[in-house]
């Protein structure tokens, strides 16, 4: 990695994260590894811009997406303003630990590595785990989540919140695609997929890795922890995965292999453990998040397949 430059982007679009970008930059700046360059990418908030520009130290870039609203056009245009090699990633709402970056990066030194994904903690508004709120499904408030598929470490996509790419791959794979993108709160959740899947059609022998020690604490506020959030971020999931199915149906036959693998993990090892253990009242609330979860993610996949 000596020769490398690492350009680290955050994302932000709400003034009420204000303080939590403080944290997230500060998390940055305190790196084992010292990123090249720090750029905070701002969608369409003027006034975020603006106070951010007043409020961080010089050195850090800040840039203003004025092109299509969202989060994909915001962190393309992070990507665009970045001179280093590889581009790393963390949410305006995470805090970074002190190896995230060296960890996350030093995969790249094998010149097959495309990507890279770390993990996040989550960092819970009421200082723990909801009784309710299954370890399975973490995914759902933006962190690592038990029973991610992986091969020998290698992984389908990298976690949005956590990852880092070769620049020029990117550039090459075309960016990310709006229409797979979030905008504030809600809706789109594919886009990482939808470029690792590019990526590796591009580059059928690299490599897109999961490194464990790369770790992320990612806050999850109180709104998050509810069932109708539950509902509509998973259905929303299933939404999107069927679009990726569509685009890739007849170029990778097998672009939702994760899902399938993560979904027997619930069928038969999550809900039939938690089974075993019906006595116990979290098993049952957990076991019923679950089934909650399969039921509205497959609920947006066939209202997907039904709007073709």
């Amino acid at each position: 990695m000596a020769n490398m430059k690492v350009s680290v982007i955050i994302c932000a679009y709400t003034m009420e994260r204000l303080n939590d970008i403080h944290e997230a930059v500060a998390s940055v700046m305190a790196q084992t590894l010292k990123p090249h360059e720090v750029i905070i990418a701002v969608d369409h908030n003027q006034e975020l811009f603006q106070r951010l520009k007043t409020e961080l130290p010089p050195e850090v870039k800040i840039v203003l997406n004025e092109g299509v609203q969202g989060l994909s056009e915001t962190r393309n245009v992070g990507i665009r303003t970045a001179t280093g090699d590889i581009v790393a990633f963390i949410d305006d709402d995470a805090v970074a630990e002190k190896d995230w970056l060296r960890n996350l990066t030093k995969h790249f030194e094998n010149s097959e590595v495309l990507a890279v994904g770390g993990r996040a903690v989550p960092d819970w508004s009421e200082g723990k785990r909801p009784l309710w709120f299954p370890e399975e499904l973490d995914w759902i408030v933006g962190c690592t989540y038990k029973g991610l598929p992986t091969n020998k470490n290698e992984i389908r996509n990298v976690p949005g919140c956590n990852m880092a790419f070769r620049k020029n791959v990117c550039q090459e794979a075309g960016l990310f695609k709006s229409e797979f993108g979030r905008i504030g709160k809600m809706r789109g959740v594919a886009e990482e997929s939808e470029l690792c899947i590019r990526i590796k059609q591009m580059r059928k022998k690299g490599t897109i890795i999961y490194e464990y020690d790369s770790v992320i604490h990612h806050k999850v506020p109180s709104w998050r922890l509810n069932l109708k959030y539950l509902t509509q971020r998973s259905y929303d999931e299933g939404f999107y995965k069927n679009m990726i199915n569509r685009v890739f149906a007849e170029s990778d036959k097998k672009s939702l292999s994760t899902e399938d693998s993560y979904l027997r993990y619930l069928l038969f090892t999550s809900i039939p453990g938690r089974l075993r253990y019906f006595y116990r009242q979290n098993s049952l609330l957990q076991m019923g998040a679950i089934i909650i979860g399969i039921a509205a993610t497959g609920a947006g996949y066939l209202v997907g397949r039904l709007k073709v």
